[in-house]
């Protein structure tokens, strides 16, 4: 059975029911690839499933070239995305705005919005959603392992939800 089967994104010294505040590095947690993502990666450093947070969802994202996630909208979500690193297409509505770093982008709950990786590097950036309900915070893998294994009833295999 592959490894996908049984991930978990939380670091396993930090329980869902985390008694103590503590750092998160990183390089403690895996990459996941949400669903509606394509060559596009998030690192979930704190959100309510992995710290004692009830409304953030922090994570840093890295789209590689050619990597972007679809067309998507939140109704209640508010995004704030910082670019680190790298050069991408944002769309925002029905307009286009290219974005590099310390370009700030601000994405209001009902607004259609997408991110593409059309650089030459890897896009590197912080998203920052309140409230934290609406983002996945799953490994689109996990559905493409319980799919391969004859599993279609496994919860990940219905939630259509994107990030």
């Amino acid at each position: 059975m592959s490894a996908f089967a049984s991930f978990d994104p939380r670091p396993s010294s930090m329980p869902k029911e985390a008694s103590e505040v503590r750092p998160v590095r990183a390089e403690e947690l895996l990459w996941v690839e949400p669903p509606q993502h394509h060559q596009a990666y998030s690192k979930l450093l704190v959100n309510p499933d992995n710290s004692t947070t009830r409304y953030f969802d922090f994570r840093l994202s890295l789209y590689q070239p050619r990597g972007y996630a679809e067309n998507h909208v939140h109704e209640e979500a508010e995004h704030v995305y910082y670019i680190l690193k790298g050069r991408g297409l944002m769309r925002l509505g029905e307009r286009q705005y290219v974005v590099e770093p310390h370009t700030a982008i601000f994405i209001p709950p009902g607004v259609v919005h997408s991110l593409a990786n059309t650089g030459l590097e890897d896009l590197l950036f912080i998203v920052v959603t309140v409230p934290a309900g609406e983002l996945e915070r799953r490994d689109q893998r996990e559905h493409e392992v319980a799919v391969s294994n004859g599993d279609t009833t496994s919860p990940a295999s219905t939630d259509t939800g994107a990030s």
